[in-house]
């Protein structure tokens, strides 16, 4: 197979003998501008090479426009490249326009859209893969960009640029791209040339990059979301590289299952270009193209790609395959898999790929020909694809105008006021549209109050409203004889009302024009008016907003203090020390209505806790979304490496430590000695373990999250079981799941202060707790057997969870030890269990619940002198069908 990095190679000669001869060379190589070609083994190029190179290609093309669309994590000015003809970049305000008006449809009728397709461009995204690991795919980007720049006079090329704008962004993670060149350079030709990066290639969320599509709480997903809403492009290519081994890129169709609130147009197309792009790749000799398969399905509408699918884009990813970086691997086809080696054709593998060398430049061949295949059929179908876009919007509003749910209304009087907010401003970033409602007004027979919130359905990107708010019922498919649920590639259920723990009601009848005449339609997210009312010198703040942890945070920078109220019917924070003036800077900042009030009732004081966080040198994605989630609220802490654990005396320095969603063996052996330079060799081994047993057994408090509840349950022998260890498949699966859970006994325990009633959990390969008779603490929370503890995706076997635990508090030492059986910080959607957290990390041992204030079940009951459980108060879900 010649390479094209091969072919480059060859003509950079060429140019570089014409530059000799003083013959111009209007469009500059990458090895012109860099000293060396993208795809050359044993070398990448960084992100500021790229920038380097595009800024020459800038200046000496006119098919090339570089523009700032915004700023990194670690404040990197970020730019794309446009490229296109000369007299289709003078006139981007046009075809930008157009596709606008076929992306919102509304006051275009089929003629006009006709029309606008005619007349308009294929605006298409291609870009350099999120996961800088997969390194091959921002070198690619400016092969690609090379190659279309300096192709003048090349008919296929020509046409291409013609009929196109590409929006290229030849490095979606420059931070990344970055971090992946230096880490790579610095250990090329030692023993750890293909060393994993001890950190996270995004600063918090490494691979959940490409998990943030519709939250966007990224800065990074953030300004590709608003660009793409900018260009609202028809076609939407994202690169990776994990192609299922021996073959050589995985290429659409995807796998079962796929939404069905998705148009129809958007899955065939998707197809379509699929069958292209393996097409394109054949033609040219490079086999190993695979399509569906096991894995890789449309499901969960959170990928960067996806997202843009309920927008009514044709969107979709491909996964080239990996080595290490930059350094080639020889396969022979006895490394294969066993059922591989036959090198049999197959419906979906019709080009078995043989073995042999596999170098990055192979990748980045691959790469650039699929992108080449995406830009052709963008191309020969550029007024299909346009009007294809006026079609679904189309469609979608006309469905929504027939048929339920017509529309969604976000109450007003929440018990999370500022989260219901956060909701209202996840749906405006992604293109929705939000009415408020100036009027009282009914639907369904219900009154609902001025300021209600409400998404009427009758809009194109109505599909993704449908898909954040509705209930998810993952299909039950099974894999392979055994009968065992076939896995989602990612989670199975979403609901986002449920995780935020914000009522929405669906309006199930049609909404009549009296009712629309009282909606505005919001031009910005309404955040609460933050404001203190009433007299004293004491400050009240609602325990039952997340945001109250945020003024607590801020109280305590400007020396206040700060007492937890003692009424769990009545849930309040209490702060004194601060000037008015002060507090009121302060609820303007967390958008609270916080009271003044004469003195502190009777209550605990709570001193601000010296909090240490896990961060072992074995990247964690769920330490880096716990820690950007302390930052959002002001949460002063320490991050732990390995050998801060290690060093010990832990107690003399914090109050709390958290340990994330980690396994015990990642974190008590972290890399293996030989892979990785000596720094960062090894976890926290069993000095580590030891360091936190006696600084918990000295009075502090452990939190533990999902794997890392296992860990200290392992680590710290505690009388506690996880009921589903050990279950086969076909007994007990829930794939990130929303489980429903209920409060335990301990009702006015620390940890569920401002907690409500019920709460949905994210279980995502959780433990499931069962208190031994040793056990020594409290069930704060627990699954219910007299409902259903499904909410939304999948779950099989839920007679494991019945009068089982989800969130303990143990007793250890003159400490505590909160094990969550659940993510509740999960990928920062969770606001709903958020809570949960900050209580835990507000949580002192010198103050907890009597340890007997719970009897485990099948146990005798133990004499106590801690609170008792109630008569609970009737639940109610955070979604309700009027």
């Amino acid at each position: 197979m010649k390479s094209f990095v091969h072919a480059v190679a060859l003509a950079l000669t060429v140019s570089s003998s014409a530059v000799a001869q003083g013959v111009p060379s209007p469009v500059p190589t990458p090895k012109e501008v860099l000293g060396h070609t993208p795809g050359e083994d044993f070398w990448l190029a960084s992100y500021d090479d790229a920038l380097t190179y595009f800024r020459a290609l800038d200046a000496a093309s006119d098919r090339v426009q570089l523009v700032r669309v915004g700023t990194t994590t670690r404040g990197l000015d970020w730019h794309i490249a446009l490229i296109s003809s000369p007299q289709n970049l003078a006139q981007l305000d046009r075809w930008k326009d157009v596709s606008r008006r076929l992306a919102w449809t509304k006051g275009v009728d089929e003629t006009a859209a006709r029309e606008l397709a005619r007349t308009g461009k294929a605006i298409v995204h291609i870009d350099g893969g999120l996961h800088a690991s997969e390194a091959a795919c921002p070198q690619a980007t400016i092969v690609l960009a090379h190659q279309l720049a300096a192709a003048n006079g090349d008919a296929t090329i020509d046409r291409i640029l013609d009929e196109v704008v590409l929006v290229l962004w030849f490095a979606i993670n420059p931070d990344g791209q970055n971090m992946v060149a230096q880490w790579y350079a610095k250990n090329l030709g030692t023993p750890y040339e293909v060393a994993e990066l001890p950190w996270l290639y995004q600063e918090y969320i490494g691979h959940d990059n490409n998990r943030d599509g519709y939250m966007n709480n990224m800065i990074e997903s953030r300004v590709v979301t608003a660009t793409t809403l900018e260009w609202n492009p028809q076609v939407f290519y994202n690169h990776h590289q994990t192609a299922p081994f021996p073959t050589r890129i995985w290429i659409p169709p995807f796998a079962e299952p796929i939404s069905s609130n998705v148009h129809p147009l958007m899955a065939r197309w998707v197809n379509v270009f699929g069958t292209t792009m393996a097409a394109w790749l054949d033609e040219r000799s490079m086999p190993g193209a695979v399509h569906r398969g096991k894995g890789f399905d449309n499901w969960y509408p959170g990928f960067i790609d996806n997202v843009n699918t309920y927008r009514n884009t044709v969107a979709f990813l491909t996964e080239t395959a990996l080595f290490e970086y930059a350094t080639p691997k020889f396969y022979s086809v006895d490394d294969f898999p066993r059922d591989a080696r036959s090198l049999r054709s197959e419906v979906f593998y019709a080009s078995p790929w043989k073995g042999g060398w596999w170098h990055i430049g192979d990748a980045v061949d691959y790469m650039v020909g699929t992108s080449m295949a995406v830009l052709d059929t963008s191309a020969r179908f550029r007024e299909q694809l346009l009007f294809n876009r006026w079609r679904a919007g189309h469609d979608q509003i006309e469905r929504f105008a027939t048929e339920g749910p017509f529309a969604y209304v976000i109450p007003s009087g929440q018990t999370d006021a500022v989260t219901a907010a956060k909701l209202v401003d996840v749906l405006r970033t992604n293109g929705i549209e939000v009415h408020r409602a100036a009027q009282e007004f009914t639907a369904n027979g219900r009154t609902y109050a001025a300021g209600d919130h409400v998404i009427l359905m009758d809009q194109a990107y109505a599909a993704l409203v449908q898909d954040l708010f509705e209930v998810q019922e993952y299909p039950d498919l099974k894999d392979g004889a055994d009968g065992a649920p076939d896995l989602p590639y990612d989670v199975a259920g979403w609901t986002l009302p449920y995780q935020m723990g914000v009522l929405v009601n669906a309006i199930t009848k049609p909404v009549d024009s009296a009712t629309r005449e009282r909606l505005t339609r919001l031009d910005a997210t309404p955040w609460p008016e933050g404001r203190v009312v009433g007299d004293g010198a004491v400050f009240a703040i609602d325990a039952g907003s997340n945001a109250a942890f945020r003024a607590l945070n801020a109280a305590w920078n400007a020396g206040a203090r700060v007492h937890r109220g003692a009424d769990p019917t009545v849930p309040r924070w209490y702060v004194e020390g601060l000037a008015r003036d002060a507090m009121e800077r302060i609820a303007a900042e967390a958008h609270l209505t916080i009271e003044a009030i004469a003195t502190v009732p009777t209550c605990a004081a709570v001193k601000r806790p010296r909090i240490g966080l896990v961060r072992p040198w074995r990247a964690s994605i769920d330490e880096g979304w716990t820690r950007w989630t302390f930052e959002q609220f002001g949460f002063a802490f320490t991050s732990l490496h390995d050998e801060d654990v290690r060093a010990g005396r832990l107690r003399d320095r914090f109050d709390t430590i958290v340990i994330p969603d980690i396994g015990a063996r990642a974190l008590t052996n972290g890399h293996a000695k030989g892979t990785i330079p000596g720094p960062y060799v090894g976890g926290i081994g069993d000095e580590g373990v030891e360091a936190l047993r006696a600084f918990t057994r000295a009075g502090g408090v452990l939190v533990a999250f999902n794997d890392g509840a296992r860990f200290a349950i392992e680590a710290f022998e505690l009388p506690v079981k996880d009921a589903v260890a050990g279950l086969k498949n076909t007994d007990f699966f829930c794939g990130g799941s929303l489980l429903r859970t209920q409060k335990g006994d301990a009702v006015a325990h620390p940890v569920l202060h401002g907690v409500q009633d019920d709460v949905a959990v994210m279980f995502e390969g959780s433990p499931v707790f069962e208190p031994t008779s040793e056990f020594s603490g409290n069930v704060l929370l627990e699954y219910p057997s007299d409902r259903p503890a499904l909410m939304s995706g999948f779950l099989l076997g839920a007679n494991h969870l019945e009068d089982h635990a989800a969130l303990v508090d143990c007793t250890f030492g003159s400490g505590r030890v909160v094990l969550f059986g659940f993510r509740p910080q999960w990928r920062g959607q969770s606001h709903g269990t958020f809570k949960l957290v900050f209580d835990a990390l507000l949580y002192d041992s010198s103050q907890a619940v009597a340890a007997d204030a719970v009897t485990p079940k099948g146990s005798e009951p133990a004499a106590t002198d801690g609170p008792k459980a109630g008569p609970r108060e009737p639940r109610r879900g955070r979604m309700d069908d009027d």
